[in-house]
């Protein structure tokens, strides 16, 4: 079943020719946008687990979808149906995920700001204004962070002949923080093997272990890759 605004909602923008007054088209355009985040977001979570920060941006944008429903009650705005989330296609890899999870955050800011400027309810303004805020104080910063990280770990593995696809397998609690320790720490390693401050910090017992366990899951991928 389609909404009666389908098109205004798809388009993400206010039509000042349709007949229905500015704030209730931005309540509803940014509620629908909310719909699509946090189906994303879900179906990340499903297919990654629970790698961070999916769980955390999940969470985030189904308060959002909450915020906004609630405040559709209160403006007496009937909410859109979710006609979008069953549409939405992941990308191939971990790392595509968060760079079209960092894009997406960055066209929500700017649909907020578009919002924004053809709203002058000071309901619908004080909300959109605190979602925005969010995203920008929080879901950015957590977005980058994941995607250098997927870049990092992609590099050590690809170093290794291990594919993007593989670098992602996981391999219990344990082994995964080992493993991710050793991508950080070959990232701080200097030419011939200098390593940084971060190394000369970690415990020699930690650091065996750290180099036995995490050695062991590149040699069990790099067996599936041959």
């Amino acid at each position: 079943m389609r909404n009666y605004d389908e098109s205004i909602l798809r388009a993400r923008r206010i039509q000042p020719s349709a007949p229905f007054p500015a704030a209730h088209q931005a309540v509803r355009i940014a509620l629908f946008d909310e719909y699509a985040a946090r189906g994303f977001y879900a179906r990340l979570l499903e297919a990654y687990g629970g790698r961070a920060p999916s769980a955390a941006l999940l969470r985030s944008h189904e308060k959002h979808v909450e915020t906004l429903a609630r405040l559709c009650a209160r403006l007496g705005v009937a909410r859109p149906l979710d006609s979008i989330s069953q549409q939405l296609v992941l990308a191939p890899s971990w790392r595509g995920n968060c760079e079209r999870a960092f894009v997406g955050e960055i066209a929500r800011i700017r649909l907020f700001d578009a919002l924004l400027a053809q709203t002058a309810q000071a309901q619908v303004r004080k909300a959109l204004r605190a979602l925005q805020w969010e995203t920008v104080q929080s879901h950015l910063p957590m977005l980058r962070q994941a995607a250098r990280d997927a870049q990092a770990t992609e590099q050590y593995h690809a170093a290794r002949g291990i594919s993007p696809q593989q670098a992602y397998e996981q391999h219990g609690p344990v082994s995964d923080l080992l493993e991710k320790m050793l991508t950080q720490l070959a990232q701080s390693a200097g030419p011939l093997g200098v390593f940084s401050a971060l190394l000369r910090r970690v415990q020699p017992a930690m650091l065996a272990g750290v180099a036995a366990g995490g050695a062991g899951v590149v040699a069990l991928k790099s067996r599936r890759g041959a």
